[in-house]
């Protein structure tokens, strides 16, 4: 039988003191409980600002693919 992989995408927020942060805070998060991660898309960024700090909060679709398991 020839390998078929099936892919599925949820959306994630991630936030953080810059954008590469929030991103990263999304993943590290998603690594948590998902396995076969294959890639990413932001999708929208936006931030808040207190004072002169500012925080960001990254919006992504995250791609894995789903695991083949075979029950006996």
């Amino acid at each position: 039988m020839i390998g078929v992989t099936v892919q599925k995408a949820i959306d994630l927020i991630g936030t953080g003191d810059s954008i590469q942060d929030a991103v990263t805070d999304a993943l590290d998060r998603a690594r948590l409980t998902l396995e076969g991660i294959r890639s990413f898309e932001v999708q929208r960024i936006t931030g808040a600002v207190d004072g002169s700090a500012a925080a960001y909060q990254v919006e992504l679709r995250i791609w894995f693919t789903l695991l083949e398991r075979i029950h006996e």
